[in-house]
């Protein structure tokens, strides 16, 4: 009797080791849901290709630097970060002056955006201050206001 019982036991035991390791092993091999990747229906594909051109209109719209309020403390600062090849504020010039700028320069105007060949000149003014800045690059309203608020906070 004492044998059947230690018989039993043991085979108790070894059904149980191979319930584990079953559950185990089964776990391991399943992957995990982030693995298996997430399938969306057509419409809610729909939704996230909406959401993402809107994300890209919002960032064409508003540029980095305008959704954190940051305002550079140099013109060297604002020279890099706007792709400028020139700049004047005040009597300080950085770059290489463009040809012809003082075409546009001398002009008595509050504001000025205009072509120069390749280049884009703007000429902002505000009280006494005055900021001239030549690039390739067209501004967009946003920017043009930057430089306003940048000769506010210079």
């Amino acid at each position: 009797m004492y044998l059947q019982l230690v018989e039993i036991s043991l085979l108790a035991v070894a059904l149980v080791a191979l319930v584990l390791i079953i559950f185990f092993i089964s776990r391991r091999g399943a992957p995990s849901p982030t693995e298996m990747g997430v399938r969306y229906t057509p419409g809610e594909q729909e939704i996230l290709k909406q959401l993402g051109e809107l994300k890209e209109r919002v960032d064409k719209m508003i540029p980095p630097y305008g959704r954190v309020g940051y305002i550079p403390s140099s013109i060297e600062e604002l020279k890099e970060l706007l792709g400028f090849t020139y700049v004047k504020l005040g009597e300080r010039e950085i770059g290489e002056r463009p040809s012809g700028l003082e075409k546009v320069e001398d002009l008595d105007v509050d504001f000025l955006q205009a072509r120069l060949g390749d280049n884009y000149v703007y000429v902002v003014k505000r009280g006494e201050k005055k900021l001239t800045a030549a690039g390739s690059q067209h501004l967009d309203y946003l920017t043009v206001r930057f430089l306003l608020e940048f000769l506010d906070y210079i």
